[in-house]
């Protein structure tokens, strides 16, 4: 059984397409031990690490807490 880190890991990156009306409102990479995951965050508070969406935040704080905690959980 993988693992949830194995899983995540197993999607396939793309370059990241937003939808219509979205636009990058922060950009934080080089995140983990080693260095290589990326984090965006979106003008609507979309979340989106490594290409892949995981959530929908009310603000930009919860959005940028999310991703520490992200990071913590992978233990990356």
């Amino acid at each position: 059984m993988l693992t949830f880190k194995e899983s995540f890991n197993e999607v396939v990156e793309a370059k990241l397409k937003l939808p219509k009306g979205e636009k990058v409102s922060k950009e934080i990479t080089k995140l983990g031990k080693n260095k290589d995951i990326t984090a965006v965050i979106t003008s609507k508070f979309n979340l989106y690490i490594d290409g892949v969406k995981l959530d929908k935040y009310k603000d930009q704080a919860g959005a940028e807490k999310a991703v520490k905690e992200f990071i913590k959980l992978m233990g990356a």
